[in-house]
């Protein structure tokens, strides 16, 4: 049973950018259980994404010779994870996303000296780096509701946090929102109306560190929907597959783990305990279905939510 708490909203969201509903008949209701998809063969999920239809989940980890691999499984089958890239050009894989047909994988990759976005197929082959010139180390990705850009959270040359977006192809990373009040955004969703629903573990205010940002498609600014949010490594966020619920991996004030989930339009907030979870880290609903792939980067293990 999902637990109703009242915590840290600075403002009520409907209030500032509008109500985010559905109209193609996905649930909006947050997860009510949480189970095991995955464990064993593989070190330090970061960062999980579910197929459009729900049935596979993709997830980035280090394999048992800390190599970094991305892996997938069967959400129906279960059982162990299969490889399906490791090593080079791979570094520190740490955001993940799929195009809206669910036929090329995107990752951001925190390494090397300005970090990469890489591209595959789902039906196998290499990886790829993207051109995302004006961008460096990205630490979340997110899918724009037109299905032709890239959202990345990441940094300037300069070092200014910001957030991007590039086109699925690759080019010029335009930068949508730069600066203050973000410090260190990581994991990002984006809407079906342009709105960028961005974390930051270091951003806080007077309620506490880790926020939840919210910035119009035209970046006109960064309006903190919530705050004190103890986000996992890496954390993310991602809204209900019918939009309208904002799901963020947290943990509580005793540390123990939890699904916090966030009503757009009332300012709402649940908590799903998730006592099997140690750290939990990055999550994705799936495009299609009423499936939420959950991460836990301290318990080496993957979760489905619904």
């Amino acid at each position: 049973m999902a637990k109703r708490l009242w915590v840290a909203l600075l403002s009520t969201p409907a209030a500032l950018i509008g109500c985010h509903s559905s109209s193609d008949g996905l649930s909006s209701d947050p997860p009510s259980s949480i189970e095991e998809v995955t464990s064993g063969g593989f070190q330090s999920p970061t960062d999980a994404v579910a197929s459009p239809d729900g049935k596979t989940l993709y997830f980035a980890a280090w394999d048992l010779q800390r190599q970094p691999t991305l892996f997938s499984v069967s959400t129906e089958a279960r059982g162990a994870a299969a490889p399906i890239a490791a090593g080079d050009p791979l570094e520190a894989p740490i955001g993940l996303v799929l195009s809206c047909d669910g036929k090329t994988l995107y990752v951001a990759d925190l390494g090397g000296e300005a970090g990469a976005i890489l591209a595959m197929s789902t039906d196998g082959g290499a990886l790829a780096p993207l051109t995302a010139t004006g961008l460096s180390r990205p630490g979340g990705l997110a899918m724009g509701p037109d299905c032709k850009s890239l959202f990345a959270s990441g940094r300037l040359d300069d070092g200014t946090p910001a957030v991007f977006q590039i086109p699925v192809g690759g080019g010029d990373a335009r930068v949508v929102y730069h600066g203050a009040p973000l410090v260190a955004p990581t994991g990002l969703h984006v809407d079906s109306q342009g709105v960028i629903w961005q974390m930051d573990h270091v951003a806080q205010d007077g309620a506490g560190q880790g926020v939840l940002f919210a910035i119009p498609s035209d970046g006109s600014k960064a309006t903190i929907i919530a705050s004190n949010l103890n986000m996992g490594t890496p954390g993310g966020v991602s809204l209900t597959a019918g939009g309208g619920v904002a799901l963020v991996p947290t943990r509580d004030a005793d540390g123990n783990a939890q699904l916090t989930s966030i009503d757009i339009a009332t300012g709402k907030v649940e908590q799903l305990p998730a006592p099997m979870m140690v750290d939990p880290a990055g999550v994705r609903t799936a495009r299609g279905a009423h499936v939420v792939a959950l991460t836990d980067n301290g318990n080496d293990k993957i979760f489905l939510g619904r």
